[in-house]
């Protein structure tokens, strides 16, 4: 796995919303599925970090399989 592919998605929104928004994001590529839930007191809103790998393409995706995690590197990072 490249680190040139890797990217990091951050989504905010409802608790809800941005899980489903990882999820639907792991349909379409590999990824580590929400690997951190960020909520500020007092608001609503939540942050949804994703690590995805885009080398592959669409509808390749899933979460990473225990084999794939240990050479993924920085990837769950």
């Amino acid at each position: 796995m490249s680190d040139e592919s890797l990217i990091t998605i951050e989504i905010r929104g409802h608790e809800k919303a941005g899980l489903e928004a990882a999820h639907r994001i792991s349909t379409l590529f590999l990824s580590s599925g929400p690997c951190r839930l960020g909520r500020t007191p007092g608001e609503g809103e939540v942050q949804v970090l994703v690590h995805a790998d885009i080398s592959r393409g669409a509808c390749e995706g899933g979460y990473l399989a225990p084999d794939e995690a240990e050479g993924a590197g920085s990837f769950l990072r």
